[in-house]
């Protein structure tokens, strides 16, 4: 009889789905399975069975969780899939496949690939990590469509968890992979994590959820005959489904417990699983008890150093609860069979048998640390003697030390954090070993707070923080005080909590001038300040950052203080001088290879450019940001915020198609949620002007869910105010439109900023003559707030003509002089809503042949954009004031001369003529592979042509690609 059947029972409607996703994920289309089910429901078996139906080529890659203690063992499924795919196709392939060869931070889970890039345990080392595993699944998924399992979700660390929804949340970006994930569904009440991000995987919209149940009646019979190699009886049937009610595992435990009609059973679940361990010898029993102890897997030399037992002894041993199922051989290794049967087996030893083979794990490992799988010792050490701490606390306290080490090394630094948790609740039972670490009680304190930080646990970090600051006076240690209200002033910034602006300046305030940290103190105040903005206060605070880096000999903080001064001076209206200077910060920058400040200075660079209305020059410097990006290997970290700026210049200049396309893309790579909806009031404000009200509805209540209108920083709230109205009065709710800016306007700190402050006056001038109060009060500020740059002055002339025109009294030259402004500044939208006015003011003073020039000239406008609602409103005055329109809509390039393709399949053809792939042209213009795919498609049907060679050819023939 076989102790597993032969035949999979059941599941064709699952197995259905899963081959339904492989071939979306074979297409193209983006995929994911969320596998959920009671303990010994079949989720593994219908996997395996699935993998094994997977048509050739295919890649399948599979790894597991694994519970060690209670922080699991960080990315383990993740360094399994790794070591598996190196013995497959070896070392060389693997890097092979990685952008110029390159594993870099692969290699801190897997050694043998590399020696990581950076020395410095970081952020931005643990994005390059999550960027590259990314980038080798997309070289994999180039190949063959690639089936990634990860399996045991409900034991997994916070690392794997964070890396694996990062894997799901991209796979726009990776379609050719099909991700599939299980967990035990009924353990995952205390893992309050693990619930929260599988909701967010489900979120998704490639993601689809299946429900494991139990086996019918008709099933378990089919499992049976499996079993058996013979159809059962019907009363065999009806007996071990009745008492198994449909469990698989127990369907194959009852069977081979004897469960007949009549026989007697164990009382309980626990009982039946460890029934089959009870019939075997004494020394066998006791070599799986110790198994058990060790994990779900444990090696056969670990394995040997912990019972004493030498070979043939061990393997005699053995070798029954291998044939009889309870343990499968991997390689050099024993299994469980189910971690449900090493559960209940552990579950039954008493507390001292549990104790002693705990210690000699530990003492087994302490000895031959190389037992223990690469990468796992120092954890697996820590986990046993932890086990064991009220008897070994000077063990446990050293082995918790070296743990938390280890985890820092690979960048788990959620596990970093949770094991010196451990570390300081064992400091007093352990002086001695604390001595010899040479780090005292506080510093260690602040490495766990600094780790909460890095792994993006931000509650936990200000309970860290909290306790820290109740141990510290800052009479006494103002440095340190200093530094842990600068590390909880930004925490609250990241959970949107009120004080973190005053968490710092208290942090500056009392800050030792000569302290080393100093500057970076000073630079997060400042940084915090110019994102309200408080540009005055941010120069000064700037300047001293400047002062005390150089003091200090901190390069870097120098850089990034020169950065937020040129910056900050730029904004006031100091742009041509700061120039300079931010060029000069980012060679620094660069020189010291420090990509996250050389990221900030291409940032704060194209932003200045384009809050001057230099469009195209904001445009060049955010896309050398995004090539800068790609080659420190942190495109999706640092990506969205450049691409960004390039479609805000985009959308400024009326180039919307392309700005669609960068926007989309960079909501494809899972942004975080701030900057999802930064980026979705951008694509929603395109969606609103062309009549797409779904998607701008969409747009706004994302965004409304992030910020609220609780945000006191400009540059978030003041555009989701402009958006949000824009969206009222389009829906015909003017009312809500009035409220949304007069309630803004309340706000003083939220509108302390031109830049940001002028659209909404603009708008607010627009409704004003729904309220009785806000005429006077959009004046008063306008009165007062100062004018920079050109944008600024056609945004102060706009709002001028906007109140003229409420009050009745509008003017063709004052809307005439807002058309010239904005034409000057290459923005058609706004050029087209001032020729709308002025045709309207032409009309009302019955200058019919003006208002048609200007209605005509705002429809070109319109029509090339694509701008539905001004279209109708351009149609609507032509109607009531009986003006002809009839000149041709606006046309696209001549056919004859450009074969009507559009600016962007220009630079597409250019690249194809340039032999670039479509994942190379998408990787240049910052777009999705499908949008590029699209692009190709269309030139080729323009040009007549039937390939990309055929397309380069004519391309070159027809002067639309200069030649070299």
């Amino acid at each position: 009889m076989a102790t597993t059947s032969t035949v999979l029972a059941g599941r064709e409607e699952e197995l259905s789905a899963l081959t339904e996703a492989f071939q979306r994920a074979g297409g193209g289309r983006p995929s994911a399975i969320l596998i959920a089910g009671e303990a010994g429901v079949g989720k593994s078996r219908l996997v395996s069975e699935f993998a094994a139906q997977l048509p050739a080529p295919a890649w399948h890659l599979t790894g597991a969780c694994l519970e060690i203690g209670e922080t699991g063992l960080p990315f383990a499924p993740f360094t399994a899939i790794l070591r598996e795919l190196v013995r497959t196709i070896g070392l060389e392939e693997v890097r092979h496949m990685l952008p110029n060869g390159e594993t870099g931070e692969l290699g801190r889970l897997l050694p043998s690939l590399s020696r990581p890039d950076s020395a410095d345990e970081t952020d931005l080392a643990r994005a390059r990590l999550f960027e590259q595993f990314l980038a080798l699944l997309q070289a994999l998924g180039q190949r063959a469509p690639v089936l990634l399992v990860v399996e045991d979700v409900h034991w997994a660390d916070r690392s794997s968890l964070d890396l694996l929804t990062f894997i799901i949340g991209n796979q726009q970006s990776v379609p050719d992979v099909l991700a599939v994930v299980t967990y035990r569904s009924d353990r995952l009440a205390p893992a309050q994590r693990v619930r929260r991000l599988l909701a967010e995987m489900e979120r998704m919209a490639w993601a689809q959820r299946i429900d494991l149940g139990r086996l019918t009646k008709s099933e378990v019979t089919t499992q049976l005959r499996g079993l058996l190699g013979h159809p059962p009886t019907p009363e065999l049937s009806e007996t071990i489904y009745r008492r198994s009610e449909g469990n698989p595992l127990l369907v194959e435990t009852l069977l081979t417990c004897g469960a007949g009609p009549g026989e007697s059973l164990p009382s309980s679940i626990r009982d039946l699983l460890v029934a089959p361990l009870e019939r075997l010898a004494e020394q066998t029993q006791s070599v799986v008890r110790a198994a058990a102890v060790g994990g779900v897997r444990v090696g056969h030399a670990l394995l040997a150093e912990v019972t004493g037992l030498d070979d043939p002894a061990l393997s005699t041993a053995l070798r029954p609860a291998v044939a009889s199922n309870l343990l499968v051989v991997e390689g050099d290794s024993y299994v469980f069979r189910h971690a449900l049967i090493r559960e209940v087996i552990e579950g039954e030893l008493l507390p001292g048998e549990r104790s002693v083979l705990h210690v000699r794990y530990g003492e087994a490992l302490e000895r031959h640390p190389h037992l223990a799988p690469p990468g796992r010792g120092a954890l697996e050490m820590a986990h046993h003697w932890h086990a064991v701490a009220e008897q070994h606390p000077q063990r446990a306290f050293a082995a918790a030390w070296d743990a938390a080490e280890s985890a820092e090394a690979s960048l788990a630094y959620a596990e970093q954090s949770r094991i010196l948790e451990t570390v300081l609740d064992l400091w007093d039972q352990a002086p001695d070993v604390a001595r010899r670490l040479g780090n005292d009680r506080r510093s260690v304190l602040d490495k766990a707070i600094q780790a909460a930080m890095l792994s993006g646990e931000g509650g936990h970090g200000m309970t860290l923080i909290a306790t820290a600051l109740a141990d510290v006076d800052p009479a006494d240690d103002p440095g340190r005080a200093a530094q842990l209200l600068r590390h909880r002033g930004e925490l609250r910034q990241a959970l949107g909590q009120p004080g973190a602006v005053d968490d710092l300046r208290t942090a500056v305030r009392i800050m030792p001038p000569q302290h080393p940290d100093r500057p970076n103190v000073l630079n997060t105040l400042t940084h915090r300040l110019l994102t309200i903005p408080c540009d005055e206060e941010g120069i000064a605070i700037a300047t001293e950052a400047i002062r005390a880096a150089r003091a200090a000999g901190d390069i870097r903080a120098e850089v990034v203080a020169s950065t937020n001064l040129a910056y900050a001076r730029a904004r006031t209206g100091d742009l041509d001088r700061q120039l300079p200077h931010l060029a000069q910060a980012r060679a620094e920058a660069q020189s010291i290879h420090d990509p996250a400040a050389l990221m900030h200075t291409f940032r704060c660079e194209a932003d200045v450019l384009q809050g001057a209305g230099r469009y195209e020059q904001a445009a060049e410097s955010a896309r050398r940001g995004l090539a800068a990006a790609s080659r420190a290997g942190l495109l999706r970290t640092f990506g969205p915020t450049h691409a960004a700026n390039v479609a805000e210049a985009l959308i400024a200049t009326g180039h919307w198609d392309e700005a669609t396309e960068i926007l989309d893309h960079s909501l494809e790579l899972a942004p975080a949620p701030s900057f999802r909806a930064y980026l979705l009031v951008l694509r929603g404000s395109i969606a609103l002007a062309r009549g797409d009200l779904p998607l701008a509805e969409s747009a706004a209540a994302f965004a409304h869910g992030v910020f609220g209108w609780g945000t006191s920083d400009a540059q978030d709230l003041l555009p989701l105010i402009c958006f949000a109205s824009d969206l009222a009065l389009a829906k015909g709710n003017e009312a809500q439109a009035v409220a949304h800016v007069e309630q803004t306007l309340a706000r003083n700190e939220a509108i302390s900023t031109p830049r940001y402050l002028w659209p909404l006056l603009v708008l607010g001038a627009r409704v004003a003559h729904a309220s009785p109060t806000l005429p006077a009060a959009l004046c008063e500020l306008a009165a007062e707030l100062p004018v920079i740059g050109p944008v600024q002055q056609a945004q102060q002339l706009t709002f001028t003509a906007e109140t003229a025109r409420v009050r009745g009294s509008s003017q063709l030259s004052a809307w005439d002089r807002c058309a010239t402004a904005w034409g000057e500044l290459h923005q058609p939208y706004q050029q087209c809503l001032a020729l709308l006015r002025a045709a309207e003011a032409a009309a009302e003073a019955g200058d019919r042949q003006v208002a048609a020039d200007r209605l005509r000239a705002a429809r070109r406008n319109a029509d090339l954009l694509g701008a539905r609602g001004l279209l109708t409103d351009i149609e609507q005055l032509a109607r009531l004031a009986r003006l002809p329109l009839n000149s041709p809509p606006y046309e696209h390039r001549s056919p004859g001369r450009h074969h009507g393709l559009t600016p962007r399949e220009h630079e597409v053809l250019h690249l194809v003529a340039n032999g670039r792939t479509n994942r190379e042209i998408a990787e240049e213009l910052y777009i999705s592979v499908k949008t590029a795919s699209v692009h190709v498609s269309n030139i080729l049907a323009k040009l007549g042509v039937s390939s990309r060679v055929q397309a380069a050819t004519a391309a070159y023939r027809l002067g639309l690609v200069p030649s070299e």
